[in-house]
């Protein structure tokens, strides 16, 4: 059996709300030092300077939570291409 690799929060277990920041969607979470940081799809995450500018539209659920990562890691055909043990 073989496990992916593990896609990475700002904080390990940190919930990810759906959020706009600056006219940008994206998405929002803490790190570990409880900074708030901003994500786009095509972004890193970046710490957010103005909270006024920031709108947390809602919590992501589990299985959202796990598309928004592969998407942000390539998209699924990255994440199936780069397996370790690839089924031929």
């Amino acid at each position: 059996m073989t496990t992916l690799t593990e896609l990475f929060t700002p904080r390990k277990n940190s919930q990810i709300r759906y959020a706009t920041y600056d006219g940008f969607e994206g998405y929002v979470a803490a790190s570990d030092d409880l900074m708030i940081l901003f994500r786009t799809t095509g972004s890193l995450w970046t710490p957010v300077a103005s909270m006024s500018e920031l709108v947390i539209l809602g919590l992501v659920s589990d299985a959202e939570v796990q598309v928004v990562l592969d998407t942000l890691a390539g998209g699924y055909s990255a994440i199936a291409c780069n397996r370790r043990d690839l089924e031929v």
